[in-house]
């Protein structure tokens, strides 16, 4: 699926306020973060959203192989 999502015919890149605005105005977390949470009803990992609790109210875990670098991503040249 994701390869059918990139070799989209006329699919362009979006700046992060662009970003903000489809996610509500959340945080976008940078792409090198993947987090995690235990479903306790399966027994396994989900993907989840590194700037949020998991559902249990427990802190995200941070994937291996991620680069840990998951604070707030800081726009050095905002858009006016």
């Amino acid at each position: 699926m994701l390869k059918s999502i990139i070799n989209l015919k006329d699919a362009q890149i979006i700046s992060m306020s662009e970003q903000k605005t489809i996610m509500g105005g959340t945080p976008v977390q940078p792409a090198e973060c993947s987090c995690f949470c235990w479903d306790r009803s399966t027994h396994q990992k989900v993907t989840a959203y590194c700037f949020a609790y998991c559902p249990d109210g427990s802190v995200p875990g941070i994937e291996e192989g991620s680069s840990g670098k998951c604070g707030p991503v800081v726009n050095p040249k905002p858009e006016i």
